[in-house]
């Protein structure tokens, strides 16, 4: 008797004990989703607003996160060309996008056509504002990188609230969601695709060595105790990271670079697969590979970690070094408006469009806010201080098709960014025919620019010879024409460190003879023609995808 007292009265705690995160975790879904009646509403609103062709299958909801849908960088084409590729497979499924830019579903569709010359269909997608994006906008002054991400699970609940999708699909990175959506519905399949780690091994290993830059600030690295402690603070939040990744239902990266993190992080290396961001190397490959300007040309959100800066003092540093590239005192800036407009840089009938003979540095790049629109404003007093603003160029939210031009006439592209997770805009450059110059680490290193030229221990560029470069030329030619398979490997581009080596890089790029600039721009095209096109994202993007939908499937037949 005894015997069975004491059991009942364990099992009594241990009800308990179970009973508590149970009844929390029930109120959390009350609290955040709201009555059954409002969801019906929620879900009512949605189909009534949307008619996806259910000809062939029942519809399925695909609510996607991404606050900042109406961006115009590269995680906004993945997320576009994303929703593209399910319209053209699945057409059964609507896309509900999670935004928190204040635009109709007409005018995002519309600038999304403008600024990436994607076609949306609108009849299967639905735009769900959030009004709270503020707490991922928000810099706190402390625990930025905590509280950002605590406030994308609170972002999240405002998402789910509002409409309760039947898969999520995080194509940001905010994997503190993960879980909340896992709390909210464990029914909901996590699909995860990241193109930067929001902590990785390098930022603990800059903090460690008491190294400043973005993510440690000089007070810190000066400081032992308080490197320390960042040091536990970062170990701690890898944690909390990891943990969160670990719902994810599929995981997709951006590069190789990203993928060794995320899977050290998320611990999940089967279900992780490297996708190639896409790119719309049709259009540039078309692109003349002769008569470009001497034009070095930025293509960035103008984002603190992109590090425009260092384009501009490595720019100052080649006209310091190369003084007969210096524009004449005299000589008022070339890129008025108007020649900005028509981008007619081939030789001109009209005398009175004076044509650029000397290099300029045209920085391009998509702002989200003022902050932006500061950074992009700093540029140009920069490029005043160093005496060089005659020959730089700062353009912001310039539309695609002016983009395309600027692509289309530059010899050169660069791109200043350390460790940057993969670089679409570098794949552009390359497909576009430019000689890329680019960061070297992370995603340029490893994925896009290989081979690449490197300055030597001279800390000269490596370049290839006339000789090697007119035996790759003819292997080119024996076969048919830009779409050769069996040709020797040669160097699609560069990579440099600093702005010394960034100087060096734009003036072996500048006086480059034909042979080896031609060969070069060949090379480059064709790796990024053949290993990020669109055509190659989709094709990676349905061998992860697929699963999902067929186990929506799966479900829905059990739930019947």
């Amino acid at each position: 008797m005894v015997l069975l007292e004491s059991f009942i009265h364990y099992s009594l705690i241990a009800g308990l004990v179970l009973a508590v995160p149970i009844i929390l975790a029930l109120g959390f879904q009350v609290i955040t989703l709201g009555t059954l009646s409002h969801q019906k509403q929620c879900r009512a609103r949605v189909e009534e607003a949307t008619s996806p062709d259910t000809s062939s299958h029942a519809p399925y909801y695909a609510g996607f996160f991404h606050p900042y849908p109406n961006a115009g960088g590269g995680g906004e084409r993945v997320l576009w060309t994303m929703i593209k590729a399910i319209q053209d497979k699945y057409p059964f499924i609507v896309c509900v996008i999670y935004s928190g830019d204040s635009v109709t579903r007409e005018t995002l569709v519309r600038n999304v056509q403008r600024k990436f010359g994607i076609q949306i269909r609108t009849e299967s997608i639905y735009v769900v504002e959030l009004s709270w994006r503020w707490w991922v906008d928000y810099k706190f002054p402390r625990f930025t990188l905590l509280m950002q991400s605590l406030g994308s699970a609170i972002l999240v609940c405002q998402a789910f609230h509002r409409f309760s999708p039947d898969l999520f699909i995080d194509t940001v990175g905010f994997a503190f969601t993960y879980p909340t959506v896992a709390l909210l519905s464990s029914k909901v399949p996590i699909v995860s695709y990241t193109h930067y780690p929001t902590i990785s091994s390098d930022m603990q290993t800059m903090v460690s060595l008491r190294e400043s830059g973005v993510n440690n600030d000089l007070t810190i690295a000066r400081s032992g105790a308080l490197t320390n402690l960042k040091s536990l603070y970062y170990s701690i939040f890898a944690k909390m990271y990891g943990f969160s990744g670990s719902f994810a239902s599929t995981i997709m990266t951006n590069s190789s670079w990203t993928h060794a993190h995320i899977v050290d992080l998320f611990g999940k290396p089967r279900m992780t697969k490297v996708v190639y961001p896409p790119c719309d190397t049709n259009v540039l490959a078309k692109f003349p590979l002769s008569g470009r300007r001497p034009i070095i040309m930025s293509l960035a959100q103008f984002r603190p970690e992109k590090n425009h800066r260092l384009q501009v003092t490595a720019f100052a540093k080649f006209l310091n070094d190369h003084p007969e590239h210096v524009a004449p005192a005299g000589e008022k800036s070339l890129l008025t408006a108007e020649l900005i407009k028509s981008l007619n840089f081939q030789q001109s009938e009209d005398d009175s469009v004076q044509l650029p003979n000397y290099p300029l540095l045209v920085i391009l790049g998509g702002a989200r806010n003022i902050e932006d629109e500061a950074r992009a404003e700093l540029l140009r007093q920069e490029a005043k201080t160093l005496g060089i603003d005659r020959q730089v160029h700062v353009i912001v939210n310039a539309p695609w098709s002016q983009v395309l031009d600027w692509l289309r006439l530059s010899k050169i592209g660069i791109h200043t960014m350390r460790d940057e997770h993969f670089g679409i805009n570098i794949v552009e450059m390359m497909a576009a025919g430019q000689l890329t110059i680019a960061h070297d680490s992370a995603g340029p290193k490893l994925d896009i620019i290989t081979p690449a030229v490197r300055c030597n221990s001279e800390g000269r560029p490596d370049m290839p010879d006339v000789k090697r470069s007119q035996a790759f030329l003819k292997a080119v030619d024996v076969t048919a024409k830009d779409t050769f398979t069996e040709v020797p490997e040669f160097p699609v581009g560069m990579l440099a460190s600093d702005a010394s080596e960034f100087a060096q890089m734009i003036s072996a790029a500048l006086n480059a003879e034909a042979p080896v600039e031609q060969a070069i721009r060949k090379a480059a095209r064709h790796a990024a023609t053949t290993r990020f096109s669109e055509a190659a994202f989709c094709t990676a993007f349905y061998k992860k995808f697929s699963p999902v939908v067929r186990w929506l499937d799966i479900q829905r037949l059990d739930d019947e």
